[in-house]
């Protein structure tokens, strides 16, 4: 009965992971999309509506490719960009490690060391350490979302 404690607990908290991490790829696709609409304005200081309404379409497409995306891919494409310090990439690509262990690697790797199976107590404090770090990564993404939008509305 103590060991079901805990694989359930690991379960959820793998569950959680999976949850926290398609919020990071989405509020990065947003990002990188809006990025693009900001970026436009850098170049120009001001557009006709018919192209911006071509802008934001583009921006469109783009949000929609990089919405298929996994983390591993957007985290490509925001090291091209300059929107992140290389504290945070290095940061978002931490967690997407993490992320990576425990969503494709623990439980297949258990089938041959076991150690899942004997001790699923020893992954819990590791895990909570990566739900609060992802859980810091999305809360920051959100708010370089929401002062990009404003820019954004302020600009057009």
């Amino acid at each position: 009965m103590f060991k079901k404690r805990y694989y359930t607990k690991v379960w959820v908290s793998v569950g959680f992971v999976v949850n926290l991490s398609q919020m990071v790829e989405y509020n990065l696709a947003n990002i990188l999309a809006l990025n693009e609409i900001l970026s436009a304005f850098d170049k120009q200081d001001s557009m006709y509506s018919f192209e911006y309404s071509e802008l934001s379409n583009k921006t469109e497409r783009w949000y929609e490719w990089l919405s298929k995306k996994e983390l591993g891919k957007q985290l490509e494409e925001i090291k091209n960009k300059e929107i992140f310090n290389d504290e945070f990439i290095k940061e978002i690509d931490h967690v997407r490690g993490e992320r990576n262990y425990f969503v494709h690697h623990i439980f297949k790797d258990d089938l041959v060391s076991k150690e899942f199976q004997d001790n699923p107590k020893q992954y819990v404090p590791r895990l909570q350490d990566l739900v609060k770090k992802m859980k810091s990564v999305n809360d920051e993404l959100i708010q370089i979302f929401n002062a990009m939008q404003k820019e954004v509305k302020m600009i057009y």
